[in-house]
């Protein structure tokens, strides 16, 4: 057992394990159902602001909306919410590992054969997600959370900028995360599923390089490069980067919708065949024909 800290509805809070602009997220403990969970509660300080507080609480009651809709080993499981004028919070699945972000600094980069499973992961969430009816939105290094800090599993969390019904169609004003915006979300025309596929691409790019591929002193600067600049590829800025991963991030950041990946399907099967390239064929050169039968003769399909 640990000491808590304090007591939000019915969870003994442990510690606390991330903050941001809107919300605190602590490491809690649900006596009920015996299980720590992670609870993010918004500020007090937003809830007194009619406007804004509005606005939040609406967000995160969507975020609660989906438990039980979004389940997917690669999205994380939503447990329980409360929203009241003094307070509103979200229970949901704790993870240890973590977030991409440690991932985001040139010192710290991952293997290329890791970064791509980690994406293709995310692509297939992601597509089970707008499936449903249900696009991300706000997808950034920090809504990625790694299961542990020993594998490579991930979870994508705060679904809270989704919306459910067709009416419902642009950026709220307000949220998101410039730096990882489409230009359609600047532009707050209709969105579908390929505003996050270039949001994806642009964390597949920082992933590969260290770097945003757009950099301003303001949000105005970066919001017109975002719309205007044709982004660099990421050899440009690390140039052991293979031709085809710029590829993807090439098409996955490309600013006319149309030319962009069109299905998750397809973003997904270039990062298959971009895997096969970097390991699978490395593999070919190390084991005969009868040891890779024996190990595909052991794995579960």
């Amino acid at each position: 057992t640990r000491p808590t800290i304090g007591q939000i509805g019915k969870y003994d809070i442990l510690a606390v394990v991330g903050e941001g602009a809107t919300s605190i997220v602590y490491l809690a403990y649900d006596p009920f159902a015996k299980r720590q969970v992670a609870l993010k509660q918004l500020h007090p300080e937003l809830l007194n602001d009619a406007r804004r507080g509005r606005l939040f609480r609406h967000l995160l009651m969507n975020e609660a909306s989906l438990a039980g809709k979004l389940v997917h080993p690669h999205i994380v499981q939503i447990y329980d919410a409360s929203v009241s004028p003094t307070d509103a919070y979200v229970a949901m699945e704790y993870l240890s590992g973590g977030t991409l972000e440690v991932f985001c600094k040139p010192a710290n980069l991952l293997p290329f054969d890791r970064l791509v499973e980690i994406l293709f992961k995310c692509t297939r969430a992601l597509d089970f997600a707008s499936q449903h009816g249900i696009p991300h939105r706000d997808i950034k290094p920090a809504n990625i959370l790694l299961v542990d800090t020993q594998g490579q599993n991930i979870k994508l969390t705060d679904f809270g900028s989704a919306f459910h019904t067709a009416a419902d169609t642009t950026q709220v004003s307000g949220i998101g995360s410039p730096a990882y915006m489409s230009p359609q979300q600047i532009r707050e025309v209709p969105l579908d599923h390929r505003t996050d596929i270039y949001s994806l691409g642009v964390v597949m790019f920082q992933l590969l390089t260290g770097r945003l591929p757009f950099v301003a002193e303001n949000n105005y600067t970066l919001l017109y490069k975002i719309t205007h600049a044709a982004p660099p590829q990421p050899s440009d800025v690390r140039p052991e980067v293979p031709p085809v991963l710029d590829a993807i991030v090439r098409r996955a950041m490309e600013r006319d919708v149309d030319r962009r990946y069109q299905t998750w399907s397809e973003f997904s099967h270039d990062l298959a065949l971009a895997f096969q390239h970097r390991s699978l064929r490395d593999m070919s050169e190390q084991f005969s024909d009868t040891v890779k039968f024996q190990m595909l003769r052991s794995l579960s399909f």
